[in-house]
């Protein structure tokens, strides 16, 4: 005779189980968890992305002289120009957001993401940045200067910028040959509240 507590763990497993294959079963039929990888294009379509509308704005604010004010508040400084970049973001149903930097030719030039877990950095980097993201943040703890919380990298191919905390994770990646002219790093990050 099985025991209250085994009883309690053989339906515990059963769940998981079941929400595990739910899980799978999701993911085969095509939902997307992420975006494209730097450096390549998106996979997300504009239909499918966030306020259209907003992208164009933020594109046209990274194109013009505004002020700290008018980024802080949404300030919508047009030029009447091209923008020289465009984002889509998508909140996933667990509340994490993903936002996507796109270049003028659709190229991938940054990531941001904000939400309760970090993404999943192979498909959001891609497995190179990843895996140099990885690696780099393994050394600097091994050496003293890092935390198994935080990650910051800048060099001449990859830069990052990441942290997470308890139930609490926020990063951008950029290719900093790839940055358009005139943005700063530090604002492609997703704000808390967004």
């Amino acid at each position: 005779m099985k025991s209250r507590s085994q009883k309690c763990h053989a339906h515990r497993a059963q769940r998981a189980a079941l929400l595990g294959g739910f899980a799978l079963a999701l993911g085969a039929a095509g939902m997307p968890s992420a975006f494209a990888e730097l450096g390549g294009a998106p996979t997300l379509s504009a239909a499918s992305a966030r306020s259209v509308q907003r992208l164009a704005v933020e594109s046209n604010k990274a194109s013009s002289p505004a002020t700290s004010t008018e980024q802080a508040t949404g300030g919508s400084a047009t030029t009447g120009t091209t923008p020289s970049w465009t984002t889509r973001e998508t909140t996933l149903p667990d509340g994490l957001i993903e936002r996507e930097y796109l270049t003028a030719d659709g190229v991938v030039f940054a990531v941001a993401w904000r939400g309760s877990h970090r993404p999943e950095l192979s498909v959001l980097l891609g497995t190179q940045y990843a895996t140099q993201m990885s690696r780099n943040a393994r050394a600097l703890r091994l050496q003293g200067k890092g935390s198994h919380g935080t990650t910051s990298q800048n060099d001449e191919t990859f830069a990052v910028q990441a942290s997470t905390h308890q139930r609490s994770s926020t990063g951008v990646a950029w290719l900093p040959k790839l940055l358009p002219a005139g943005v700063s790093p530090d604002a492609l990050s997703i704000p808390p509240g967004s």
